[in-house]
Parts: C-alpha cells; sequence; structure tokens
C-alpha cells in the first residue's frame, strides 16, 4: 500500500474534530453454500464447503466535520461494502467506526419508497422516520419537487416511476432531510447532465453549509475539483490517502500500467530504483515565489549510481495532475558512454508553456534505452493574472491576433 497523504490518519481516539473515524476496519464475507442439515450441524461440518472473501481489507482513515472525502477504486474495489460499513448496514468483521452526527445514507435512492403511495407522500413519510416536522417538509417541498424534475408524476403512485424517476427523486429528497453527515454511493450518475450538475452543486452547497461528507464515484475530475481527499481502493485495500490530485494522478498511472505491470518480472520491477535519483530541486529562474506561466522554471538533479549505466540520459515529463500527458517533455543525454558515481544535473526551462494548474514533473533515468529509476514531484504552475487565467488545455500557444 502506498500512503500519499504525509501522515498516516489517526487511530480513532474521541477526536471531535472528525465527523467519521475508521480505524482498521475489514469486512469479510463467506462465499459458497452452506448446509443446513440437523447432522452437519450437529457434527460441525456445515461451514466446510464455504470460503472467506475479504471485500475490505485494513483501512483507516478520518473525515473532518465539514470536510468532504472521495473514494474511487474500479468495479470490485471495495467502495460501496466500505461505504455500507461507514453506515452500519454492515458490521466490520475486524476495526472500528465512528460516526458523530445523524447520517443519511444515499446508496440505492428510492429503494425505500412505498409504491403505493406518490411521490410527494413518500417525500413526507421519509421525513416523518428522522423526524422532521410536517411544516419543515411543507417548506422544503417546492425544492424537492423542482430538483427531481419528474412533473405530474410527483403526485402518482411510485410503482408507475422508472428506475431513473425514483433515483431523482430519492436523491431529491435525501438531501433535504437535515443530514449532518452524507455518505454517497454514485448518486449524482443518474439523470441527464442538468440533473447531474444541479445534484453536484447541491452536494457542494451541502457541504459549505457544515455537512460532511463521503463520496463514491468514477468521475474522477468531480472528486479533484470538490474533494478535500481521496481515498483510493484496489481489491479491498488501501492504495492511497491523501490530496485529491495526487492520489488521482497514482490511480490513473496506475489503471494505465495495469497490464504492462502483470506482464513485467519480478526482476525487471526490481531494476527501477528511485533512490538513483537522489535529489530534485524546482524553483522559478526569475526569483519567483512560484513558478508562473511564460516564466523560466530551473532544475537541479543528483545522482547516486553505484553501479555502471550504459549510453545512460535523463527524460523529464510533464502530466497533469490528474494524470493526463502533457504534450511537454525534455531529454539529457549528455553524460557519455557510460557514467558510474554521483553528479549534479542542473538546466533550465526559460519560458514554462504550461498553463495555469497542478501538475507532476516525472524524471526517468535510462540505461542503455531502459529505464532504471523514476521520481516525480508536484509542480503547481499559477497565472500571473490577478483574476485567474481564463485558458483552458495544457500549452499556452504563441499567436497574433488583429481587430478590424
Amino acid at each position: 500500500m502506498t500512503q500519499t497523504a504525509h501522515e498516516a490518519p489517526p487511530d480513532p481516539v474521541d477526536d471531535h474534530r472528525y465527523a467519521i473515524e475508521a480505524s482498521h476496519v475489514s469486512k469479510r464475507f463467506m462465499l459458497g453454500s452452506r448446509s443446513t442439515s440437523i447432522k452437519d450441524r450437529l457434527t460441525g461440518f456445515s461451514d466446510r464447503s464455504r470460503t472467506e472473501f475479504w471485500a475490505v481489507r485494513d483501512v483507516s482513515v478520518a473525515v473532518e466535520k465539514g470536510s468532504m472525502l472521495g473514494v474511487i477504486g474500479r468495479n470490485g474495489s471495495g467502495k460501496s461494502t466500505f461505504l455500507r460499513t461507514l453506515g452500519g448496514i454492515y458490521r466490520p468483521t475486524e476495526g472500528e467506526v465512528r460516526i458523530r452526527g445523524r447520517v443519511t445514507a444515499l446508496l440505492e435512492l428510492g429503494a425505500g419508497f412505498h409504491p403505493e403511495l406518490t411521490g410527494r407522500e413518500n417525500a413526507y413519510m421519509n421525513g416523518a422516520v428522522v423526524g422532521l416536522s410536517r411544516d419543515y417538509m411543507d417548506d422544503v417541498m417546492g425544492a424537492i419537487v423542482e430538483m427531481a424534475d419528474i412533473g405530474t408524476f410527483i403526485d402518482a403512485p411510485v410503482e408507475t416511476y422508472s428506475s431513473g424517476m425514483k433515483a431523482r427523486l430519492g436523491f431529491a429528497v435525501s438531501v433535504q432531510l437535515q443530514p449532518e453527515v452524507l455518505l454517497a454511493d454514485e448518486i449524482t450518475a443518474v439523470g441527464d447532465i442538468t440533473f447531474r450538475e444541479h445534484g453536484t452543486r447541491r452536494m457542494q452547497a451541502l457541504r459549505e453549509s457544515g455537512v460532511t461528507i463521503v463520496q463514491v464515484s468514477h468521475s474522477l475530475s468531480m472528486l479533484q475539483d470538490t474533494c478535500d481527499q481521496v481515498l483510493w481502493l484496489h481489491q479491498g485495500e488501501m492504495m492511497g490517502l491523501g490530496d485529491p490530485a495526487e492520489v488521482i494522478a497514482d490511480y490513473m498511472a496506475h489503471a494505465a500500467s495495469d497490464t504492462l505491470t502483470q506482464a513485467r518480472s519480478a526482476a525487471a520491477a526490481e531494476a527501477v530504483r528511485p533512490e538513483l535519483i537522489s535529489r530534485i530541486d524546482v524553483s522559478p529562474a526569475d526569483g519567483r515565489a512560484e513558478p508562473t506561466v511564460g516564466h523560466g522554471l530551473r532544475l537541479m538533479i543528483g545522482l547516486d549510481v553505484p553501479e555502471e549505466l550504459v549510453r545512460p540520459s535523463l527524460r523529464l515529463r510533464f502530466i497533469r495532475g490528474n494524470g493526463a500527458p502533457t504534450p511537454y517533455g525534455i531529454t539529457f543525454a549528455e553524460m557519455g558512454d557510460t557514467f558510474v558515481g554521483t553528479a549534479a544535473i542542473s538546466g533550465e526551462v526559460p519560458e514554462l508553456p504550461l498553463l495555469n494548474g497542478r501538475y507532476r514533473l516525472v524524471i526517468e533515468l535510462l540505461s542503455d534505452g531502459e529505464i532504471v529509476s523514476v521520481r516525480k514531484v508536484p509542480l503547481d504552475v499559477k497565472s500571473p493574472l490577478l483574476d485567474g487565467d481564463p485558458n483552458t488545455g495544457f500549452i499556452e500557444l504563441e499567436s497574433s491576433w488583429l481587430l478590424s
């Protein structure tokens, strides 16, 4: 497991800064048939045909009150199981979960609706179940109807709804139930683009009002823009926890190289040694406080190579914080036919062509065309414009224009 945060999440110590604390949480399911015969139960053979499956294994995270945690991973990675364990639907096999505040779980939207009641009646019933007054529900009913956007069906029995209509109404009702902790599983994936955008804005408004949110989603760009931290699960285990851009970049790189990684031999994997690149210093070349669009960038790379490299070279690449590559890279090959020992290599990019945004600088050391060491460092590029950079994309192209 790679912990991408600067420090591991704390174990539960009754710290009231946190709305959610999960400490070493694991969830096991038993798979296979289970005998129900009296003979097998008396002789203790009833479970011998069953096998263990750990859907979640040793996951720890602490979520501060009013913050938002995104959970990412491939299908089957344990995301939904972890969310259900946080919400109390599953009891952890190992570990401990603490939740401080009233919880609303958006897991299967509309699953609790009574089919013979109308959408409006179901909304009132859901409010009553969590202790909200009729007057309060009267006040928010207009917002529920507007967000659900199902027209006259709001006064039709829910059994006449499509699955999408149920999900839209379920989301519209749930976000009005005054949650203090909101657990959401792909809830903004339902409906058309207008509903999804409205739902995303509503989630952001809840967060700004102090609601603590844990959201499972495959929309990486949305999570990167809205979350305070991101948890990456793979086969039930933590692969990363921390800064959204960094964790998402690692996740995308892992997904892109997964096939190659599986095919790579153990010997080849061990040949990549990050410690050969002993030092990386990145700083603005003109004395500015931070790297800036269109201004110089100074680089210093230290090498400590105990074994001879053949036709060595350095390759530098810039990738966006979400893992997307940019068209810019640098290769330095003036290191002779062989190299061994220590060295300091310095260079400068006169005018940084990257646009405003968060990047990662990837530095690779090669020997005879094969990568032997890789290091990555974060790089935040700022715009010199006081009101922000209106451009989008990766690079800034030189151009001239004439208004006539």
